[in-house]
């Protein structure tokens, strides 16, 4: 390999794809509800590939919503720049001085919001610098601990009915469990309740209100519920943070699993210092953040899952990559794309076996684009460099 390798050239695709209505279908709320509408399918992605200096390509990812001049920003300043001389983690360090940061400032390269976007450099670097190698991403990572990392079904708040027939497909994958959005009223409470009886004993149920069960007073009754089912049950984020009494006496109604999914690292170092949760969702966010507080997470005794942005393919195999360098990612992740979207916009699509997904071993992420796909879904496209 040579002593250099840069990008010379990067072409961008602005996609919208959207997503199943069987599985995002809901009814009206009755009452408050997490915040999350309905319209994230709607959202652009760019996805991005680069033209190295070796003349091979790689690919990249934006989170959805992130605008094009974010987007061209951090590709100029990727241009021409020696990845064989740079890391993700401090790639941008040395212009953002890195003494005196307040504890809840960003760990990947002291990235400051809005001039550059980290998760699209981090997945370019590791595809690029993995196929000029010849190795798969979790090896740049410390090295996967298993071939298969444990994923569920995801859904949004079907009726039971609905519900029922999402089950049997998740089953017909061989997943073993299902993720479910919820509002106040505990309506996919009841839909589980009613279902319950005709699903193996085995199949994992995970609610998640966001925060839309105020306070055990008003959502208690929910946990003793799903407390009796044969299946096992774990409920994300019932309530607010703030209400810390009320998620430790949730915890205390076995067999449920309570997960704290803290969006940030003031949210985790309060989970853990209160003991909110029996668990962690760790997700969504770079491979640096998920490897420190994964490892945070093992050191407390706690187990964790990847989330997930219901992202395009690049960074799903981003994140399939770092969930398998965790040796406690032994949760179901959301690495769910593959059904919620009408498609993940890559070829060598991923793969199910044993209840999760198989880690590419193929060289960088293990992905290409799928030009046709993409090609379908553009809404917009354009080349930054040469």
């Amino acid at each position: 390999m040579t002593a250099a390798l840069t990008f010379t050239k990067f072409r961008v695709w602005q996609v919208v794809v959207p997503a199943r209505q069987d599985i995002i279908g809901a009814s009206p709320p009755k009452g408050s509800i997490y915040r999350d509408g309905l319209t994230w399918p709607e959202v652009p992605i760019c996805l991005v590939e680069g033209v190295t200096s070796e003349g091979f390509t790689a690919v990249g990812e934006a989170d959805r919503g992130v605008t094009r001049e974010t987007v061209d920003a951090t590709l100029r300043d990727l241009l021409g720049r020696n990845l064989l001389e740079m890391s993700p983690s401090t790639a941008w360090m040395q212009t953002r001085a890195p003494s005196g940061l307040p504890l809840n400032h960003p760990a990947w390269s002291w990235e400051v919001p809005g001039d550059w976007h980290y998760f699209l450099m981090e997945s370019l670097w590791f595809d690029a610098i993995g196929k000029a190698v010849g190795l798969p991403a979790h090896r740049l990572m410390g090295g996967a601990v298993r071939d298969v990392v444990p994923a569920d079904f995801w859904a949004n708040r079907p009726p039971a009915k609905t519900l029922a027939k999402l089950v049997e497909e998740a089953q017909s994958l061989g997943l073993k469990g299902i993720k479910m959005k919820c509002d106040a009223h505990g309506d996919m409470v009841n839909a589980v309740l009613e279902i319950a009886g005709d699903v193996d004993p085995g199949f994992r149920f995970t609610i998640d209100p966001m925060h839309a069960w105020r306070s055990f007073r008003e959502g208690g009754h929910f946990f003793e519920k799903l407390a009796r089912l044969e299946q096992p049950v774990q409920i994300e984020d019932p309530f607010p943070k703030t209400v810390e009494d009320d998620w430790r006496r949730a915890r205390q109604i076995g067999p449920l699993t309570i997960v704290v999914h803290p969006r940030g690292m003031e949210g985790f170092r309060h989970a853990l210092r209160e003991g909110l949760g029996d668990a962690y969702n760790l997700g969504g966010g770079s491979v640096t953040e998920f490897q420190r507080t994964s490892t945070v997470a093992e050191f407390s005794g706690k187990d964790c899952w990847h989330g997930s942005s219901i992202e395009m393919g690049v960074l799903q195999a981003l994140r399939l990559h770092a969930s398998s360098t965790a040796r406690n990612c032994v949760l179901a992740s959301d690495l769910c794309s593959e059904w919620v979207r009408e498609h993940t916009l890559v070829q060598q699509r991923m793969e199910y076996r044993d209840g999760g997904a198989v880690v590419p071993n193929r060289p960088g992420l293990g992905v290409d684009l799928d030009h046709a796909a993409v090609e379908k879904y553009a809404i917009g496209k354009w080349e930054v460099g040469e």
